[in-house]
């Protein structure tokens, strides 16, 4: 698990600090940080995937996981040549044992990519430095890791174990082209694979993440999607068109695209296209599967789950989410819905859900660029609670309530 994160040089967050916990949610004004702390993580993820020797010894700006660009782009300072470096500091749990690390990487000519020049794990240097920096700060020697990185840090932070829905995701599609089983599954950050995923899925599901605790039979993927959209959305179950069917050749051939239907409970047996259902089933999908997929040590990252859901949706998605941190997936969430946040205040007072407010964790971005913690207490209460942090509803009421006294009869 991630404990902690820290920058330096780093887009608006330079020498932020953040502590993380299973659950954590980052809201508050737009254009504040919170989808850099996201960027960051996913910027480590993708390094790992894109190095031949596995040793994030360049980090990749852009990938399959995130696109940011230029380095100089990232940097807080970039007018000081002497600081064209951007640092890292984690936090690792893995297992019963903490880890400490930093990386720092320094601006390259291309100004892509970000070279390795500091890798300190434990108090220990893995970096070696052959040669010197040129009059501008950048290296002009060998830089290299004496040794390979430890595995738990590939373990945690490598593509494969990194699911990550943005906010840009698809909404309603026709059909999507079949395609061969991955190397690992992902639905993609747009939840382009969505559909391919629940098709070919071979697992069955832990049974923990069943709607009812008290259920233990492990489900198939297309079963245990169908139970929590009919939990979430009140009603709909989910059907995959076009899969291979069992027999022949020539019968596995028919159809080369897969598409999802959604009986609705005013529809009888008909199955309904994704067209004619609404958004809010399409944009809920791609969330839902990534959390049945996720295993145990994975990282779950989700931008606005709200995004075309009923508030009570919103609510019921969220202890879906605070199931999954309960067996051992860490959740990033940046949301700018109260119905999310309050969702996870009441996920952490049932039981049923395994949560308690120890394992949640909320930053909310100031408008002022302050990022402030926010600790909900046992009772489910927020003590520390800023000012135009979700009181909008009761500013617009107070102000309703102004204006119309003077218009009453």
């Amino acid at each position: 698990m991630l404990t902690k994160l820290q920058f330096r040089n780093y887009k608006c967050l330079d020498n932020q600090a953040f502590a993380f916990k299973c659950i954590n949610v980052f809201t508050g004004y737009n254009g504040r940080g919170k989808s850099s702390v996201i960027q960051a993580i996913l910027m480590l993820a993708q390094s790992i995937d894109k190095s031949n020797v596995n040793s994030l010894d360049r980090l990749h700006l852009n990938g399959a996981l995130v696109n940011l660009g230029d380095m100089d782009e990232i940097l807080t300072d970039i007018n000081d040549s002497s600081n064209w470096s951007l640092d890292f500091d984690l936090g690792i749990i893995n297992g019963e044992d903490q880890h400490e690390i930093t990386f720092g990487y320094m601006l390259q000519d291309d100004f892509k990519v970000g070279v390795m020049c500091k890798c300190i794990i434990d108090g220990e240097d893995y970096f070696d430095v052959v040669g010197g920096n040129s009059a501008d700060g950048t290296p002009t020697g060998t830089t290299s890791l004496s040794k390979q990185l430890p595995n738990y840090i590939n373990q945690l932070l490598s593509r494969q174990n990194v699911h990550y829905i943005s906010a840009n995701r698809r909404g309603p599609v026709k059909f999507e082209e079949k395609k061969e089983r991955p190397d690992f599954y992902s639905v993609g950050t747009e939840g382009s694979s969505t559909i391919n995923t629940m098709a070919s899925y071979p697992d069955k599901v832990d049974s923990r993440m069943n709607v009812s605790s008290d259920d233990k039979q492990e489900l198939s993927l297309e079963l245990a999607i169908t139970s929590w959209i009919e939990f979430i959305m009140s009603g709909g179950s989910v059907s995959v068109q076009g899969k291979n069917s069992k027999g022949d050749i020539m019968t596995q051939k028919k159809s080369s695209v897969l598409s999802v239907g959604f009986n609705m409970k005013n529809a009888g047996k008909r199955l309904i296209s994704a067209y004619n259902v609404g958004f809010g089933y399409s944009y809920i999908l791609p969330i839902v599967v990534s959390a049945l997929i996720a295993k145990e040590g994975n990282i779950l990252i989700v931008e606005n789950p709200e995004a075309h859901l009923h508030p009570e949706a919103q609510v019921r998605l969220t202890y879906m989410l605070s199931k999954l941190a309960s067996r051992g997936v860490q959740v990033f969430i940046e949301t700018h819905s109260e119905h999310v946040v309050n969702g996870l205040r009441l996920a952490a007072l049932k039981p049923e859900y395994s949560i308690t407010n120890d394992d949640i964790k909320v930053y909310f971005f100031d408008e002022d660029y302050s990022i402030k913690s926010l600790d909900i207490e046992k009772n489910g209460r927020i003590k520390n609670w800023p000012a135009r942090f979700f009181d909008q509803y009761q500013n617009e009421l107070a102000e309703i309530l102004t204006l119309g006294a003077g218009l009453s009869c």
